[in-house]
């Protein structure tokens, strides 16, 4: 592995650091200023992703994310998380439950220049939806 993909991997991982440190400023160190997120259609640069991480912590105070694996293939870095948190104020529309949520994610994060441009994202908001009480336990059966 070169230097420059190591240093891809190490400016991946402050991203899961800031979100664990709920430091929005932390974050914008590694993203660049157009950075944009799939599948949203939101366009707004890295301020968007350090709204999102004060918005999430807020929601979930004690907002936790643990990088399980990292790959690196070019200019991408893969990342496996498993994110946890209580749900203390209303998320999505939903009173707040108190309810504990542990979710894993994938995250494809595109590096140019030594910051992050581009991320897709995916999490698994069924199963949190589902812990948090918002969505039945089992999926109705026909």
């Amino acid at each position: 592995m070169s230097a420059h993909e190591s240093d891809n991997r190490q400016r991946a991982a402050i991203w899961y650091e800031a979100f664990s440190k709920h430091d929005p400023d932390l974050l914008g160190t590694v993203l660049a200023d157009d950075w944009y997120e799939t599948p949203s259609a939101e366009r707004g640069g890295k301020q968007t992703a350090m709204n999102l991480l004060v918005s999430l912590t807020s929601v979930f105070p004690d907002f936790d994310i643990e990088v399980q694996d990292m790959i690196q293939e070019g200019n991408k870095v893969v990342v496996r998380s498993h994110i946890t948190g209580t749900h203390i104020h209303p998320f999505l529309g939903f009173p707040a439950r108190k309810g504990k949520l542990s979710i894993q994610a994938i995250d494809i994060h595109e590096f140019k220049d030594g910051k992050i441009v581009h991320t897709w994202h995916s999490e698994d908001w069924m199963t949190g939806l589902r812990q948090l009480g918002v969505l039945p336990s089992e999926p109705p059966h026909d």
